[in-house]
């Protein structure tokens, strides 16, 4: 049977079943082949949503916006109407998709994290215009895989010198990332290679931005590529820009892969899949058995 040892590394980009590869596609694949079918194969895929997705949705736009405004220098987007914002677009959220909360109170608690998190942020970026805000990087990152996309929350530091670039990726949800999620996770080490494929520089951190608990995981750039994660008691994680172009590899060979055999592995989660868009939907049932032994063969 065809694998991945099988696929040469220069034929991946033609290989490929989609012009670029983003860090949502290989995590999606990564978590379960078969929701990476669903979403990007099989050309029915409508995202639905649930009560995190829209509230991040929200806070991001509020941010971007905020953000653009004083790098425009034009007049401040204050937290009085960041706070008129949120009102306005989060109730339409429960108007519109009531069935994402339990009952009142669970849109009361998602609403208070909204609050707080508006709150947290300016705490720390009233005054301080980034450098960009969303800003898209969409090239090489390797010649032997396809074009990576991102769009980046927020980069503060010197226009020119990107080894001064504080690279933030904002997260909505009321927690920090774990240990393991960190160890095995490249979001944050594909952004520090796009930055160094666009300028050939590395950046200075890279970092997790928590507004709800107004919390930073910062990786200080250590040389050649190499991040150490900071305020982490032993074992410290690290993690390199090699690695990172490695775990990629390994993730767009393996999809190429599954486009090559047609299997595409179910992998029921009971967390993962009931906060997935394809169980939400119906269009995935990840605990009826003979869906998983079809999946799995």
């Amino acid at each position: 049977m065809f694998g991945i040892e099988d696929i040469y590394f220069a034929d991946l980009p033609k290989r490929y079943p989609i012009p670029y590869f983003s860090y949502s596609q290989l995590s999606t694949f990564l978590s379960c082949p078969h929701s990476f079918e669903l979403t990007y194969m099989s050309g029915k895929f409508q995202s639905r949503g649930n009560k995190y997705t829209a509230m991040g949705s929200v806070l991001h736009e509020i941010f971007e916006k905020q953000g653009k405004q004083l790098i425009a220098e034009g007049e401040p987007f204050t937290i009085g109407k960041a706070y008129q914002k949120f009102n306005k677009d989060f109730m339409k959220v429960k108007d519109e998709h009531l069935e994402y909360f339990t009952d009142k109170d669970d849109f009361i608690k998602m609403y208070k994290k909204g609050i707080q998190a508006l709150d947290n942020f300016y705490g720390v970026y009233s005054e301080t215009a980034p450098l960009y805000v969303e800003k898209k990087f969409l090239g090489r990152i390797a010649d032997d895989l396809p074009d990576a996309k991102s769009y980046i929350d927020r980069i503060d530091g010197d226009p020119e010198d990107a080894s001064t670039w504080i690279i933030t990726d904002y997260k909505s949800g009321g927690s920090a990332k774990s240990k393991e999620y960190l160890r095995t996770d490249f979001q944050l080490g594909l952004y520090a290679t796009q930055v160094f494929a666009l300028t050939g520089k590395y950046p200075q951190a890279v970092q997790f931005y928590h507004p709800v608990i107004d919390k930073y995981q910062t990786a200080i750039h250590q040389g050649n590529g190499v991040y150490k994660f900071q305020g982490q008691r032993k074992p410290v994680v690290e993690f390199s820009v090699a690695d990172t172009i490695i775990q990629i590899r390994k993730a767009v060979a393996g999809i190429c892969e599954a486009v090559e055999s047609g299997n595409w592995k179910l992998v029921p989660d009971s967390w993962g899949c009931k906060m997935c868009f394809h169980f939400a939907d119906g269009g995935c049932k990840p605990f009826n058995k003979q869906q998983q032994g079809w999946a799995s063969i």
